[in-house]
């Protein structure tokens, strides 16, 4: 996370590796609430998970960090154990379905969206009446879904879209200074997701000026 973002929110090159981390995290935190206002679905619905140790403790080799131990390179990350705490978290949050759960498609670049999918499919088999589906991110390598639904949408929810990803403003700093993870380039998160919503729709024929790509897992 650049140092300007940081120092917006109080940071100071003094501070110890771990305020920093803390700090990070917090406006990571901060960011994810503006950016369920921005969806109308409110700060409350923001649940934060306390036993994903296998990230918070990974063992990402020091080559793909920065001094201050943020990831430099998501491809070298080394998470790690998965825990049964980390399924038992995800369990306790679907327990009073049935729900809905949507997770990014397996099949992606960062093996964290990975190990979260896994986590998710684990969690949900004890559970009657719990479904699953996958969406597609801007790390997504290949389509694997059984099967396919498209969400077609107007100008007006891409608006709506493009404003809740602009409220990870660190996310488009450091895609800015540093370059992207999954997508080279400094080119803004929206402006991909735009474009590649309009791609979708026209090569799903749809009538729509966008689509999103959801997959529908009836096992999970």
């Amino acid at each position: 996370m650049p140092w300007t973002v940081l120092a917006r929110h109080g940071g100071h090159e003094s501070m110890s590796g771990e305020a920093q981390r803390a700090l990070r995290g917090s406006i990571r935190v901060r960011e994810s609430r503006a950016e369920a206002v921005r969806l109308g679905l409110g700060e409350s619905s923001v649940r934060l998970l306390a036993s994903q140790r296998w990230f918070t403790a990974h063992r990402t080799p020091n080559e793909f960090l920065y001094p201050d131990l943020s990831l430099r390179s998501v491809g070298g990350f080394q998470p790690g154990p998965v825990e049964e705490d980390a399924l038992a978290e995800f369990r306790s949050l679907i327990e009073d379905g049935p729900v809905l759960c949507a997770v990014p498609e397996p099949r992606d670049k960062l093996l964290m969206h990975r190990i979260v999918t896994a986590l998710v499919r684990e969690a949900l088999k004890p559970f009657d009446g719990c479904r699953l589906i996958t969406y597609e991110c801007l790390s997504t390598e290949e389509w694997s879904a059984p099967v396919t639904t498209y969400l077609g949408f107007g100008e007006e929810v891409m608006r709506i879209k493009r404003e809740a990803i602009r409220a990870h403003q660190s996310m488009y700093e450091r895609r800015r200074e540093f370059g992207g993870y999954a997508n080279a380039g400094g080119e803004a998160y929206d402006s991909i997701a735009a474009r590649g919503n309009a791609e979708l729709a026209a090569q799903a024929g749809l009538s729509f000026p966008y689509a999103e790509r959801y997959g529908l897992h009836f096992d999970p």
